[in-house]
């Protein structure tokens, strides 16, 4: 049985920024909750056709992914397909919305063993694979948009440069909760 998990968050960053970060593959441990290193063996750059390596993880359980780009638009589409199994896929859209880019992430799976393992997932495994979907994406944007007022606030204090009174206080780490 193929299952799919998606979700979506609102960024407020360019469309651009938000594509580069997570065409990075070195990154993706970082804010991708079941990846443990992607990478890309020929080091080229990403296109359709091109296969990377990822090791994923769940609980203690570790595995090996050979996954193809089957969708490649910069700025719009990024489509992951597994070689061995078409229902295995990670899917990411990028949409424009004024100031904010909206990333959805789809991620398609196989559920096998019959009856009983289906209804395992339905009751208990599909909340827990969306929760952490949801989390890795509040926590991309936190990533993003924390990157983005970094670069917006260095510009707007640079008019105080030398005034050290006028100067407003600008706190030195920002926490979100999402």
């Amino acid at each position: 049985m193929k299952c799919l998990a998606s979700e979506h968050a609102d960024i407020r960053a360019p469309a651009e920024s938000v594509f580069e970060y997570v065409v990075d593959l070195a990154r993706w441990p970082t804010w991708l909750w079941c990846v443990v290193s992607a990478v890309q063996p020929e080091h080229r750059a990403l296109e359709c056709g091109v296969d990377i390596h990822v090791c994923m993880h769940a609980g203690r359980r570790r595995w090996h992914e050979s996954l193809e780009i089957t969708r490649f638009i910069r700025n719009a589409f990024l489509s992951f397909e597994a070689f061995y199994s078409a229902s295995r896929r990670i899917d990411f859209r990028f949409e424009r919305r004024g100031q904010l880019t909206r990333v959805a992430c789809t991620i398609g799976y196989p559920v096998y063993g019959g009856a009983l393992p289906a209804m395992y997932h339905a009751l208990v495994g599909r909340r827990r694979l969306h929760g952490a979907l949801r989390r890795s994406l509040v926590h991309l944007k936190n990533i993003l948009e924390e990157r983005a007022s970094e670069l917006v606030g260095a510009d707007t204090f640079a008019d105080f440069e030398g005034v050290g009174e006028a100067r407003p206080a600008v706190a030195t780490r920002t926490v979100r909760v999402g």
